[in-house]
């Protein structure tokens, strides 16, 4: 057996018929590709994107002859070659023993996925490293507004100490140390308030596939129910977190249901969650989406009284 390299541009016919083939399709954060070939038989499929192992297909009727763990280990020498510390994969519970096998330590699962890392000390480490708290919120403040800084008084002043988490993946308008600076920097004045990076454990989705779940739909709540899982067994007992804040959302369909999830998981493991109205202007709420449309065609004075003065700084710096 030979592992190759795969053009995602020359080759693509033929790896979407091999994906067809095995009931899934190719995440599109993928940036390289291999393929396990028996002479010209292609056998198996997997890539990498950031630091995870995706798109994981192996022909019907070649497995459990050990094509998986051959290539699942290619892909995990790769992704340590090019400097990345610790391997993420998320696959089917049923699999993940597998990669237990392979020296993947398992984080968490639900009925939907199982999320492991190669790392067997990085989360824990991750975990020691968080201040207590008796509440949190988690946040990706693309950017920071006055939304948001509504939801971190409101919480702030129902707990001792709050932990605000910023998604540490980059976001599609601002990088991600861009918006914990900014949403440091607009709560710098609340005395109980720590905000931190999530990191790779909250809603990180470089460390969350969706190719094998029907539609983004399907695979948008499946790593709702992940994400929701390891916060309220793992995250929030290492801090003492008893409540988790989040905004009411009237706008976004995916973000309200990522809400109901919360409510639904979290009490089963003693964590209250605590829906925060949104702060509005006249009967319209604040929202990121907003600030960003008005930002786009650079209407800084309809801004501005959106956002803190350290976010509208940076918009007025920085055209979107």
């Amino acid at each position: 057996m030979e592992i190759r390299s795969l053009s995602l541009k020359h080759d693509r016919e033929m790896i979407d018929a091999f994906y067809a083939r095995a009931g899934i399709r190719l995440d599109r954060c993928v940036t390289k590709l291999y393929g396990a070939y028996e002479g010209e038989k292609l056998l198996a499929l997997g890539g990498v994107a950031g630091s995870a192992i995706r798109s994981l297909a192996v022909e019907e009727n070649r497995q459990g002859e050990g094509i998986l763990p051959a290539l699942v280990t290619h892909l995990y020498q790769t992704l340590k070659e090019s400097g990345v510390k610790n391997v993420f994969v998320v696959t089917k519970p049923q699999y993940a023993e597998l990669f237990s096998s392979l020296c993947f330590y398992e984080l968490t699962r639900t009925n939907d996925a199982a999320l492991l890392e190669s790392s067997n000390r990085a989360f824990s480490n991750y975990l020691k490293s968080l201040p207590k708290a008796d509440g949190a919120i988690v946040m990706n403040a693309d950017p920071f507004t006055l939304g948001h800084r509504y939801l971190v008084e409101t919480a702030a002043a129902q707990c001792k100490r709050l932990n605000v988490f910023v998604l540490s993946a980059d976001a599609a308008h601002v990088r991600a140390d861009v918006r914990l600076q900014l949403v440091r920097e607009g709560c710098r004045d609340l005395a109980n308030v720590n905000v931190l990076a999530g990191g790779d454990y909250i809603i990180s989705g470089a460390t969350f596939p969706d190719y094998f779940f029907k539609d983004k739909t399907e695979a948008a709540l499946a790593f709702a129910r992940l994400d929701a899982t390891l916060f309220a067994a793992h995250i929030a007992p290492a801090c003492g977190i008893l409540t988790r804040f989040v905004g009411e959302e009237p706008l976004d369909p995916m973000t309200a249901a990522y809400n109901e999830t919360l409510c639904a998981i979290l009490p089963e493991h003693d964590v209250h969650v605590r829906v925060i109205p949104r702060k509005t202007i006249g009967e319209s709420p604040i929202s990121a989406s907003r600030v960003r449309a008005l930002w786009k065609e650079a209407r800084y004075d309809e801004i501005a009284p959106l956002v803190p003065e350290t976010t509208l700084a940076y918009i007025r710096e920085h055209a979107l």
